[in-house]
């Protein structure tokens, strides 16, 4: 969107500070700025012309257009009223007349030219400003769209060193959401975010009709301020349609061709482009912008602007669509990668009657599906069905369900599947499915083992004359050992950890290796569940081992099991969240972000609330807050991992911390309605923080996060009793501290470690090593433990008398609790405020470290002497420190504290 007045002017000041730059570079006369079509060139034109100095400079605009083009001068018309026609017949009066006017209009200032649209310029008005620039009569900002310029005078003074180059690109994610939510006057989730990112390009005017069609159309949907993704995407509106039109005007019919054949197919080779156009052709479009290769290849491009395929798809007649495609491909289909174009590449051959086989079709549906593509992924589930697969194609239409968050749609559809003679694959797939939407709406996760057990009854019963043509018994296939694992997840779920265990060793050393090759999601399920078996028992290296192997496998699949990234991924940062790997769990979702195709689901739900949870385990409460309450709102619509009550657990805690006690009961309410849904131990870790959320009290009770311990012991759940003991000795309460040792004695990984010496040194009151504690924490930027451990360790060393080791571990709590956006409830009030110096004992501290009197001190602040002598005797104790001689130096650390 560019600047109408109306919303800001976003994402340009990088490019703004380039040019003027360059135009107080006394060696440079000027400077070229380039950018497509659409990205603010006249915006940034304008914003220029109003923030150059009056004073030093005097601008001139030039507004080139096309009508203009074949007019001899006819841009610089407005400068050259006073030349007679008989001037205007050759170029050297014309340059004359041009030299007085800027000399006389200019009144000793620097004359600047800012030229926008300047490809549009007629030959004569380039010439003599060429003239203009290399006589140093004036400097020259050019703005062109990368177009072949009318005239390459002007132009050549780029090549030939006399202005610089600036590349206007395209706004970046966090500029997208900052128009955007000036735009829309409320939040965007993540996923929002990056579809609207990845189908502009970042193009701030595509950008714009893009929001304006995703609203109107009910693509972008406004859920208590929070505006998500609704899942279902439309036709383009003939709005954005026109732009399209706009945007690819001045084509030649051959670069329309190419443009054409790369936005229907989803991204293409340029081997392939070559066979009905010259490369020259494709080379230009690359160079304009319109085109783009994919990543560091050189040999497949795209169109630059998805949103653009979109349009195109819809432009294109269905003859001409039908004609382009038989004379790239014939009746061939030879899927592309995800990241190439897949879906697209099979939506054209769909769209042109091309016949794909049902194993392709299903594949895709499930593909297109788990990445955001739920229209595709309809349409193929659909088109399978058509060509036999009837069940098969159900169970897909159903995974779309689901990721819509229709659950009882969904179910319904896989009961329908499973009441039939279903092939033993569908059985597994459906019955796999149907438990994960049961428990995503809120079913007991018990009912898994009962949807396994009934689906294996089905198995046992298949017999050899059955129509299923896979081995001679459906026992020797992959089914069963996937109905195994799904009582696996059953027990996963319900938090039975050493049931899970038993039951995943016996298929891992049962699975023979031929149906772990015929299916390639049985090794990558077996994995992820070991690896929360492991994460939830404290195993923590082995679960990151298993899963991280989940992960590899997923890559070397080729796209196979591309549709499984986004739930691996969310196994893996959780598993890295809880043994204290954050920056490891940055890296991890940041990688996923920058992927070329990702779930926008996942990103806007469950990514984004893990993100939160990562960003309150370090103590940034308010940044915590930020992003969970677009992802809540996102979870409320679809809740793929089950995050939701814990989430809203997180968010209570945050709120509390920042002391936003409205929205913490708000959260706990809300928290109380959902809290069925999903895993047994991570519900009861959400309870966990929902109850330190309350602590705190008239009566300073722990009593409601201490019974979540107590349960989590019984249960057993040892991750969430290890967090939830965290919690409490964070807190201030050390009665279970002995407890927290035991257990994280147990466990693996630095986090358990570092938590190990943390209740030691509580239980043994070693101030000593709390403090190497604190350290140790920080670094691992476990901050809100640090703070606790240094702050115990102050009131340690004060019992002991120690005031020199007092004040050191004073120095390391003000500093922690700086690190903190918000504040820990602590039995014994806030450290900060606590001992943090007002402004008067500020005064009187410098003063008197700076060798002043206390009478001195007093009649400079107008002040008796008696209420500076009171005033130092409560520095001093805020300080920790018994005498004047120390204060200068206490003084100095607590500024640089501060």
């Amino acid at each position: 969107m560019l600047d109408d007045g109306r919303v800001p002017l976003v994402g340009v000041e990088s490019t703004i500070d380039a040019i003027a730059k360059t135009l107080s570079n006394p060696n440079v006369n000027g400077a070229f700025v380039v950018g497509e079509a659409g990205t603010g060139k006249s915006a940034i034109a304008r914003r220029l012309v109003s923030i150059i100095d009056p004073q030093h400079t005097k601008v001139f605009m030039v507004r080139a257009s096309a009508s203009l083009a074949d007019v001899p001068y006819g841009s610089l018309g407005p400068y050259l009223t006073h030349a007679t026609p008989q001037t205007l017949k050759s170029s050297l009066p014309a340059l004359r007349a041009l030299v007085a006017f800027f000399r006389q209009a200019s009144e000793g200032r620097e004359a600047v030219v800012v030229i926008d649209d300047a490809h549009y310029l007629d030959e004569d008005s380039s010439h003599v400003l060429t003239q203009l620039v290399i006589s140093r009569i004036i400097k020259v900002v050019l703005f062109s769209n990368g177009m072949p310029p009318r005239s390459g005078d002007l132009f050549s003074l780029y090549t030939d060193g006399f202005i610089s180059r600036v590349d206007l690109e395209g706004l970046n994610d966090a500029e997208v959401e900052t128009l955007c939510e000036s735009i829309l006057g409320g939040r965007l989730t993540q996923g929002a975010g990056h579809y609207l990112a990845r189908q502009s390009a970042g193009n701030p005017l595509m950008l714009r009709a893009l929001l304006d069609h995703a609203t109107a159309t009910g693509e972008l949907v406004d859920r208590d301020g929070v505006f998500c993704l609704s899942g279902r995407f439309h036709r383009p509106v003939p709005q954005l349609m026109d732009l399209a039109k706009t945007l690819l005007q001045g084509l030649t019919e051959q670069e329309r061709t190419i443009y054409e054949v790369v936005a229907l197919s989803g991204g293409i080779t340029q081997a392939k482009l070559a066979g009905i156009e010259e490369d020259a052709v494709t080379q230009q479009l690359l160079r304009r912008g319109l085109l783009r290769t994919l990543g560091s290849s050189t040999s497949s491009v795209r169109v630059t602007h998805p949103i653009l395929a979109r349009v195109i798809r819809a432009l294109v007649p269905a003859g001409r669509s039908a004609e382009l495609r038989h004379l790239l491909f014939g009746d061939e289909v030879a899927l592309p990668a995800l990241h190439e174009g897949m879906v697209q590449y099979l939506d054209w051959a769909l769209d042109c009657g091309v016949m794909v086989p049902s194993a392709v079709l299903l594949g895709a549906a499930r593909t297109a599906a788990h990445v955001s593509e739920p229209e595709s992924a309809l349409r193929f589930a659909s088109a399978a069905r058509a060509g036999g697969e009837d069940d098969a194609g159900a169970v897909e239409e159903a995974r779309v369900r689901v990721n819509l968050g229709e659950y009882a749609v969904a179910v319904d559809l896989l009961d329908q599947v499973l009441s039939g003679a279903v092939r033993p694959p569908t059985v597994a797939d459906a019955a796999t499915l149907k438990a994960l939407a049961s428990v995503q709406r809120g079913d007991d996760p018990g009912g898994i083992h009962g949807i396994a057990d009934a689906c294996m009854e089905r198995l046992a019963s298949t017999g050899p004359g059955s129509d299923y043509a896979g081995p001679s018994t459906p026992a020797e296939g992959p089914a069963p050992y996937a109905l195994r694992l799904l009582h696996v997840l059953g027990s996963v779920l319900e938090g039975e950890f050493p049931v899970a265990r038993t039951a995943v060793d016996a298929v891992d050393a049962e699975l023979p290796a031929a149906v772990a090759e015929a299916d390639a999601r049985l090794p990558v399920f077996l994995l992820l569940l070991r690896g929360e078996i492991d994460a939830g028992l404290g195993h923590s290296d082995a679960a990151l081992t298993e899963i991280r192997t989940a992960l590899d496998t997923v890559n070397r699949s080729h796209g196979d099991l591309e549709y499984l990234r986004p739930h691996v991924v969310a196994r893996y940062v959780s598993a890295l969240i809880h043994t204290g790997e954050f920056a490891v769990a940055i890296d991890a979702l940041e990688e996923y972000r920058r992927r070329p195709v990702v779930s926008l689901d996942y990103l806007s739900g469950p990514l984004a609330a893990l993100e939160a949870v990562l960003e309150v385990r370090r103590g940034r409460f308010q940044t915590a807050l930020h992003i969970l309450q677009p992802a809540l709102a996102s979870l409320r619509q679809v809740d793929s991992e089950m995050l939701l009550p814990y989430a809203l657990g997180v968010a209570a805690w945050a709120a509390h911390s920042l002391g936003d006690y409205p929205a913490k009961r708000a959260y706990k309410q809300e928290f109380d309605g959902v809290a069925s849904i999903g895993s047994r131990p991570l519900l009861l870790l959400g309870r966990a923080f929902l109850a330190a959320a309350c602590t705190g009290g008239a009566d300073g009770s722990f009593s409601g996060l201490q019974g979540v311990a107590v349960t989590a012991q019984s249960a057993p759940f040892p991750s969430c009793e290890k967090d939830t003991l965290e919690l409490l000795l964070v807190l201030g309460d050390t009665a279970r501290a002995w407890r927290l040792a035991e257990l994280a004695d147990q466990f693996e990984g630095a986090e358990a470690q570092v938590l190990s010496r943390y209740a030691h040194a509580v239980v043994d009151d070693d101030a000593n090593s709390l403090l190497v504690v604190a350290d140790q924490a920080e670094r691992m930027q476990k901050v809100p433990l640090a703070a606790a451990a240094s702050a115990r360790a102050m009131r340690l060393f004060d019992q002991q008398g120690d005031s020199r080791l007092r004040r050191l571990a004073l120095r390391a709590v003000r500093h922690r609790q700086s690190l903190l956006e918000g504040l820990l409830p602590h039995e014994e009030g806030d450290l900060r405020s606590a001992h943090e110096l007002t402004s008067r004992e500020r005064e009187i501290a410098r003063l008197a470290a700076a060798g002043a009197t206390n009478r001195a001190i007093a009649r400079a602040l107008v002040l008796s002497t008696r209420t500076v002598e009171g005033h130092l005797y409560r520095i001093y104790g805020k300080l920790g420190i018994t005498a004047r001689d120390e204060l200068a130096g206490e003084m100095e650390a607590y500024d640089d504290d501060r």
